[in-house]
């Protein structure tokens, strides 16, 4: 990309900088050893044309294995044909992505890569494959993650200016819908006897409480695996979805993510605070909405031991 193409980039992300800006913080970056240097995104569709091997091998553990595998990470480092190589855990030990122009290429490579390295290996697989997807690796402002972090926070504290429980739990869907930008958000309780999740807060798009989906049962694929596992259901393909009952609906929509979370007492769900939205969800949307609900269980545990709340 040009400076002026970042330019604009960190414009719409709210950052007031001039493309000649972006060129000496650049510079300044390089000159501080924080960039090291460039690479290529290779094509898929050019790639997965030529000869595609992934390689994953199994140490031979001696004397000489440290040295070997300084030996291995060199000529990994260094060889043009290598695209990525990394160190495992479990029943391998180490993986190797190559491409090559040609199968004698690949087999020259191959046996020449075998005598090197035959003190270290136990066992060599060799893999055909076919590349989906290479894409680079991304690095989210660390300080932007703490002012939402931040927000976070504020929005929780906020809530105790309600003394009422029912308008505290409104209000929290209202800020799950403001915060992340979902098109709607809602909150279902578990009733007594563990059957059934009864929708008592929704807000944005959808503000009933009372249709098709005022009660659901704990055996469901979605909202009830959530209260029955105690744990979290993310998605950022909606329509496509097997949890999602009614894909028609969601396409219709034109919804794409739809993120879920425990809200528990004592070890067990309790509720379950869900949202829809529009746009893709990062890690960090799904991180922050976990924050959100995970400091929810702390914060309104006195809530939990209301009686008539939840007598149903």
């Amino acid at each position: 990309m040009s400076s002026q193409e970042l330019q604009k980039i960190l414009d719409a992300l709210g950052h007031n900088i001039t493309d000649r800006g972006v060129r000496h913080r650049l510079q300044k970056l390089e000159k501080n050893n924080v960039i090291l240097g460039y690479s290529a995104i290779l094509n898929p569709n050019i790639l997965s044309e030529k000869i595609n091997r992934t390689i994953v091998l199994k140490f031979k553990f001696t004397k000489d294995t440290p040295e070997l595998i300084e030996r291995l990470t060199s000529y990994v480092v260094d060889a043009q044909f290598c695209t990525f190589s990394s160190r495992l855990s479990g029943d391998y030990d180490w993986i190797c992505h190559f491409v090559f122009d040609s199968i004698e290429q690949y087999d020259l490579e191959t046996n020449n890569f075998l005598n090197r390295f035959g003190e270290l290996i136990s066992d060599f697989r060799s893999y055909e494959s076919n590349t989906i997807k290479s894409s680079p690796y991304m690095i989210y402002d660390e300080q932007e993650t703490k002012e939402r972090k931040r927000r976070i926070y504020e929005i929780l504290e906020s809530l105790k200016k309600y003394d009422n429980i029912n308008d505290r739990f409104q209000e929290i869907v209202e800020c799950v819908v403001k915060y992340f930008g979902a098109s709607f958000a809602r909150i279902w309780f578990v009733d007594k006897q563990r059957k059934e999740l009864i929708l008592k807060f929704s807000a944005g798009k959808y503000t009933q409480i009372d249709g098709s989906f005022s009660r659901v049962s704990i055996n469901s694929l979605k909202i009830g695996h959530i209260a029955k596992t105690n744990k979290p259901v993310v998605s950022n393909d909606v329509v496509n979805d097997p949890r999602i009952k009614i894909q028609d609906w969601a396409k219709k929509e034109k919804l794409k993510s739809f993120v879920g979370y425990p809200l528990s007492y004592k070890g067990k769900a309790v509720a379950v605070v869900a949202m829809f939205s529009k746009k893709k969800m990062n890690h960090l949307d799904f991180e922050l909405f976990g924050l959100f609900s995970e400091q929810l269980s702390k914060e309104l545990t006195g809530f939990f031991e209301a009686k008539d709340f939840l007598s149903e």
